[in-house]
């Protein structure tokens, strides 16, 4: 086994171009749960466009010099098995490790739609949600800005946890992307840690919604409130006012969803408040 290991670390090598080191990579966690997500670092000097690939997606590195980081996930979709987390520059392999992810045996939630909120249930409607969110979050802090726990952004019980399956009026529309709070309509929504906000306007279906950047691609979302009270470029801090619960969007009822999206892919808040960051 040993003899095995020096024999890939010298191959490994022999790929580089003379004079330059393989770099160090690191991770947070070798397994991880559908839902969850794990820190990357890699140290060393890199070439320009390098990038971690991992479960069939390509996520970004930000830092410069020697020290890059990078979050990766697993969300409620991704199949369970074994992935290679490689860093890779130009299609050339620098570095790789092996990721397990753990299934979750999911739940299903089973709502009913008022009419007029089923009608928002439409490709346009969809589409025109994407490309504002695309448009609001292509510039993003390269910067970790956040600090120690998430705070969770309302005091009430949870309705709805992340990751069950939604059936609206009979109808499956995906697995449920964030966390749902039952709140009364009006109680204030604070921002869960430090971060400059990208998004804060009406959407068709998350209704007056909220993003916050905490830098190294990592958001925070608060949907379906029924007041917007920052506005796009504000920086904040953990605690600060962003909104009210609402019921706006496609809803049944006054709460929020807290959402928590990892360089584009939503995975489970929960454990950033319980445990903090990976």
């Amino acid at each position: 086994m040993l003899r095995l290991a020096v024999l890939l670390l010298l191959l490994l090598l022999s790929a580089l171009p003379p004079g330059e080191a393989a770099p160090l990579l690191q991770l947070s966690d070798a397994i991880i749960d559908q839902g969850r997500a794990l820190r990357v670092t890699v140290r060393g000097t890199l070439p320009d466009g390098t990038e971690v690939r991992f479960a069939g997606r390509r996520w970004p590195l930000y830092g410069a010099g020697g020290l890059h980081l990078t979050y990766v996930a697993a969300d409620a979709r991704t199949a369970a098995g074994a992935y290679a987390l490689s860093v890779v520059a130009q299609d050339r392999v620098l570095a790789r490790r092996t990721v397990r992810v753990r299934w979750v045996a999911w739940r299903q939630r089973r709502l009913s739609l008022d009419p007029d909120k089923a009608a928002l249930f439409t490709p346009e409607m969809v589409a025109e949600e994407q490309r504002k969110v695309a448009a609001a979050l292509q510039v993003l802090e390269p910067r970790q800005r956040w600090e120690g726990a998430f705070l969770l952004p309302v005091d009430a019980p949870v309705s709805s946890p992340y990751g069950v399956q939604s059936v609206y009026n009979g109808t499956v529309r995906g697995f449920h992307r964030g966390t749902d709070f039952a709140a009364p309509e009006g109680t204030p929504v604070r921002a869960a840690n430090h971060g400059i906000v990208r998004l804060a306007e009406p959407l068709p279906l998350s209704g007056d919604a909220v993003f916050v950047d905490h830098g190294l691609g990592v958001l925070t979302g608060y949907f379906h409130m029924s007041r917007i009270l920052v506005t796009p470029g504000q920086r904040v801090r953990r605690g600060d006012l962003v909104g009210r619960v609402g019921s706006t969007g496609v809803t049944t009822g006054a709460h929020l969803h807290w959402a928590l999206r990892i360089n584009g892919l939503y995975v489970d808040p929960l454990p950033w408040s319980a445990e903090g960051a990976p």
